[in-house]
């Protein structure tokens, strides 16, 4: 049997980790693109070295020391380094998801990318699930979760693809703007139709 892998998406402060963690408690097996990417960036690392070399980001360097929240500031206020680093970085993220797929047994395989409707690269998977929530409802999450100003959040949001589009390009949508109980009620019923028909 052939494995089954769904993608977890949706704008930043959405609630994509959330989902995310309550599969894992769960016992299904979910991949996190960041965390892929964490590993790349440490230093000599795939993506450290494409980064440094490109020679396009040497603000966020201090010395040989990366700094992610100097990378973060260059690449949200500028569209053209975002893009850069999208194709400096996602093909190494891409291989290293796939690798981790071939070495794994389970038939439901979650892969969680941030930026998937952004990802030039293509991934093979079989349904798209997206985690939305209330524009406002985001914004605050976010200057709460990472200590910033109602400006930084919303340049962060709107960096990323359009709200419409991605819903339009998803299998499905999970509306996180209530509580936790809700969104796992929500992902219980979702996950007894995929169960179903594996």
């Amino acid at each position: 049997m052939s494995q089954n892998r769904i993608i977890i998406t949706g704008s930043i402060a959405s609630g994509k980790s959330t989902l995310a963690n309550l599969l894992r408690q769960m016992g299904y097996r979910v991949i996190d693109a960041d965390k892929v990417n964490s590993k790349l960036l440490e230093k000599d690392g795939l993506n450290y070295r494409a980064i440094k070399e490109s020679g396009l980001f040497d603000l966020a360097f201090e010395e040989d020391r990366l700094d992610k929240k100097k990378l973060a500031q260059l690449i949200f206020s500028d569209k053209d380094k975002m893009d850069a680093i999208n194709n400096l970085t996602h093909r190494n993220i891409i291989s290293t998801i796939e690798q981790k797929i071939e070495t794994c047994k389970d038939q439901i395989i979650f892969i969680e990318i941030a930026l998937f409707f952004s990802m030039k690269e293509p991934i093979k998977y079989d349904q798209v699930w997206l985690v939305d929530a209330n524009r406002d409802l985001q914004i605050q999450r976010l200057m709460k979760r990472d200590k910033i100003s109602y400006a930084y959040a919303l340049k962060k949001i709107e960096s990323q693809a359009k709200r419409k589009e991605m819903i339009d390009r998803s299998d499905f949508v999970f509306d996180n703007s209530y509580d936790l109980d809700n969104l796992k009620k929500q992902l219980l019923e979702k996950l007894k139709e995929v169960e179903k028909n594996r």
